[in-house]
């Protein structure tokens, strides 16, 4: 697999590098529409059209290392897979306090293992979740660890999970996690108060969180290239626009992004969004950063000490 944004030999070493990409190329429990499993490559393949340049948050975000580690390879089964994602996570120390670890998926399944590691390495971690389908059934047709039922499986884990974009899930969740259910950030309430539900996803999160994001979160009008699309869905503004408070306001230890399955040669809208997307979660990560060496320095009495590499993004991102 081509490297995320194909940058020079210093900048995507995995020994210094903060955003570290770890490729999961799996889609064993898939029930519709296959092709997840080639979803990290074409990310990966078209993230080189992209601007280092962040015209948001005016940094150029692969100034702190962007490196793509060797994909996990497929298990037999998905059991098997789950303890392959933990024991790659575990081996690359992707929970470092230092790195910023991005996950391309591959199905939804594979997010259990990495938030089991998460929850080994920060305290009080919460997962705010974007998708179109709540994933709470115990079990499907891939057994436990199903992409139908990866936040079940979450909730094995931490107990602090925040849903965003659902608009479909089964009679079976609904009777076994009415209230949480109850609590979803709908597509509806952030069209017609979207201040008050991102007010409502702050509050429930806690200090550390974990971003899972289902590319079908968004409206199959601008990812069509997902296994199971839902009309309805939420749009870049919404999605970049939560992802950048919640940045913004907590320490956000990690993220994934699962369910692109390319449409061919000629279609690629829904993994150049992914990559778009991924791109900007480590501008914002970069942007925060910045915040709190800064922050540091004025805890410190030490404003005048601000780090000299950060100070011309300190000078263009704080007027």
């Amino acid at each position: 697999m081509k490297p995320f944004l194909e940058l020079p030999p210093h900048l995507c070493n995995p020994a210094t590098a903060r955003c570290q990409i770890l490729p999961v190329p799996y889609e064993g429990t898939v029930c519709f529409l296959g092709g997840t499993a080639r979803g990290p490559e074409a990310i990966l393949a078209v993230s080189d059209q992209m601007e280092h340049f962040d015209e948001e948050q005016r940094v150029d975000f692969s100034q702190h290392g962007i490196a793509t580690l060797p994909p996990v390879k497929p298990a037999t089964t998905p059991e098997e897979q789950q303890e392959a994602v933990y024991a790659a996570v575990r081996r690359h120390d992707l929970f470092r306090s230092d790195r910023f670890p991005i996950i391309l998926g591959g199905e939804h399944g594979i997010t259990p293992a990495v938030v089991r590691r998460a929850v080994e390495c920060y305290d009080s971690v919460s997962v705010l979740q974007f998708d179109a389908h709540a994933d709470l059934r115990d079990s499907y047709t891939g057994g436990r660890f199903s992409h139908a039922s990866a936040m079940r499986r979450v909730l094995d884990y931490t107990p602090n999970l925040v849903q965003v974009g659902i608009r479909s899930f089964s009679a079976e969740e609904y009777g076994d996690h009415a209230e949480r259910i109850n609590q979803i950030i709908t597509p509806k309430m952030l069209e017609q108060t979207f201040q008050a539900g991102l007010d409502q996803i702050l509050a429930g999160l806690t200090s550390n969180v974990y971003i899972t994001l289902d590319i079908d979160v968004f409206d199959p009008a601008f990812a069509p290239g997902t296994g199971t699309p839902e009309p309805g869905g939420l749009s870049w503004p919404q999605v970049t626009g939560i992802l950048k408070e919640v940045f913004a306001t907590k320490r956000v230890i990690g993220a994934d992004v699962v369910e692109v399955a390319p449409r061919g040669e000629h279609d690629i809208v829904t993994e150049f969004l992914a990559a778009r997307l991924v791109g900007k979660m480590i501008a914002y990560d970069f942007a925060s950063s910045i915040m709190c060496s800064e922050e540091l320095c004025c805890e410190s009495n030490k404003t005048s000490t601000f780090p000299e590499k950060y100070r011309i993004f300190k000078i263009i991102y704080f007027t």
